[in-house]
């Protein structure tokens, strides 16, 4: 009997290629904005960050929380090293775990470029 694969998305690749993306195109305006345009658009790349980063970060620890308990294997005080607790996942359960993880990592990336364009924006507003 023949089996049936399913490919699954390569979630982390794209995540890559498109955080990648996103950086050349702020790189790319930011190169040319003046400073107060680099500080809005700074603001809004944070605030998209918080956006998603949090809510997909909340997925990611209820997501956690619920393969340990399922599995019998939460520790005490699991949030204050949520990754440490990784290895303790059933392997079936990793990759739901794990997907909302790498997506919530992305807010965090997508935050600390908003941080670094609005910076770069006072900077240049200040020396002008």
């Amino acid at each position: 009997m023949l089996r049936e694969t399913r490919s699954e998305l390569p979630v982390i690749e794209t995540l890559i290629s498109v955080g990648l993306i996103v950086l050349f195109c702020v790189i790319g305006w930011a190169a040319n904005a003046g400073g107060e345009a680099m500080i809005w658009g700074g603001i809004a790349l944070a605030a998209m960050g918080f956006a998603y980063g949090i809510p997909t970060a909340m997925v990611y620890h209820w997501l956690l929380y619920r393969a340990l308990v399922r599995a019998d294997r939460l520790p005490d005080r699991w949030w204050l090293s949520p990754t440490s607790h990784h290895e303790r996942i059933p392997r079936e359960e990793r990759a739901g775990v794990f997907v909302w993880g790498a997506i919530g990592g992305t807010g965090f990336g997508v935050i600390v470029l908003g941080i670094l364009v609005t910076s770069i924006g006072l900077w240049r507003t200040l020396r002008a």
